[in-house]
């Protein structure tokens, strides 16, 4: 499967080609990503050159049509904030240490940062330990959901994919409820397209 790199985000697409048809089409499918239609005479670094042209929208809109996922990404160091894991709200506690540390204990998440730090520095931190306890949870726990094999992948501007027997998901997922993730698991079983 071809794919884009934006910023930090894989954009992967499927490439359908028709004889019928004279300009390329790009289509955001909520489970699958990008699917892109070209004509079959069309050079595949044409095709490519204007994917990369439309990287920009394409991020966008997945982001857009799939905010609940992306809310890991803007926390901050604010007081009342919550993070979402398997379907269920649960409220972010700050303290004020030596080191910066997170973990999640007794149904929080704690989240520990020195004090002389810049806020902007301690907001990356943040971020990037929740982004990592939750993909580090996803690999444990997409396979309890299902008999088939079951893995995370890297953000990516899709749900899931099917690869043979294996179903692969974006990581993102684990903040949705298991019965989610277990329809969208099935979907990409039945290879469906929404």
């Amino acid at each position: 499967m071809p794919e884009l790199t934006y910023k930090d985000q894989k954009i992967h697409y499927d490439l359908h080609t028709k004889p019928t048809i004279y300009y390329v089409k790009i289509y955001m499918d909520e489970l699958n990503g990008a699917q892109v239609t070209a004509p079959e005479k069309r050079k595949p670094e044409l095709i490519e050159a204007f994917l990369k042209k439309k990287a920009a929208w394409m991020k966008e809109t997945w982001e857009t049509h799939h905010t609940e996922l992306y809310h890991v990404d803007r926390l901050s160091v604010e007081t009342g904030q919550k993070i979402n894991y398997l379907g269920r709200s649960y409220q972010l506690i700050l303290n004020e240490g030596h080191d910066y540390a997170f973990s999640f204990n007794k149904g929080k998440f704690l989240f520990t940062y020195p004090g002389d730090e810049k806020d902007e520095q301690i907001n990356k931190q943040l971020i990037a330990l929740a982004k990592e306890w939750l993909r580090e949870k996803s690999e444990k726990k997409f396979s309890d959901l299902h008999s088939r094999s079951i893995s995370a992948e890297e953000d990516a501007a899709r749900l899931g994919k099917k690869d043979q027997d294996e179903i692969i998901l974006n990581w993102r997922l684990i903040q949705q409820t298991k019965e989610f993730i277990q329809e969208k698991i099935e979907k990409l079983i039945e290879e469906e397209t929404c």
